[in-house]
């Protein structure tokens, strides 16, 4: 009676471990993102169908240095991505390759130990596009790598050519699906 036991909690996580071994089964991840489009932070990721997903970062940076000044940075991302490439090379490895297009807002102040505002408020926006590539391991864990451009206008500068910069994007992330 008790091999019988063993024998069937056996069997039951070989089939756990196996129904989890299909990356498009879990649709859902956080983790962190890094990249001027994306932003710096907590990353959420939502799959939507079979090719299509959102993810979402968001970033807050409160520094108080008491003797100097307090900095407020903040950082919102948003992703739509297409996957137009998916493959499993063995049970435990999958790749996703995507294209994606994102919106940014972002904004930065600073402030004076005795109140007084060192830096105005500074906000910026920004839209781009581009390429990436997401290994998925054990398909729980994956590494997002996106390379793109983007065109970011910040409010600050003498003329409306001062304040928009084109660059070149390279964004990274780690995260967990569920």
């Amino acid at each position: 009676m008790k091999h019988h036991r063993i024998l069937l909690m056996f069997c039951c996580l070989l089939l756990v471990g196996a129904s989890s071994l299909y990356a498009s089964s879990f649709n859902r991840g956080i983790g962190a993102q890094v990249g001027q489009l994306s932003s710096a932070g907590l990353s959420f990721y939502q799959r939507l169908d079979d090719t299509r997903a959102l993810q979402a970062t968001i970033g807050l940076s409160l520094d108080s240095n008491y003797s100097v000044a307090t900095f407020l940075d903040y950082g919102l991302g948003l992703e739509y991505q297409h996957t137009f490439f998916s493959t499993s090379y063995q049970d435990w490895f999958a790749s996703d390759l995507y294209w994606f297009v994102g919106v940014n807002h972002g904004g930065s102040a600073s402030w004076n130990s005795d109140a007084t505002l060192a830096q105005a408020y500074t906000p910026s926006v920004g839209i781009g596009a581009g390429f990436g590539v997401e290994p998925v391991f054990v398909s729980h864990f994956s590494v997002p790598v996106s390379f793109g451009y983007g065109i970011f206008y910040t409010a600050e500068g003498s003329s409306v050519v001062d304040m928009l910069s084109i660059s070149f994007l390279a964004q990274i992330g780690v995260r967990y699906r569920f």
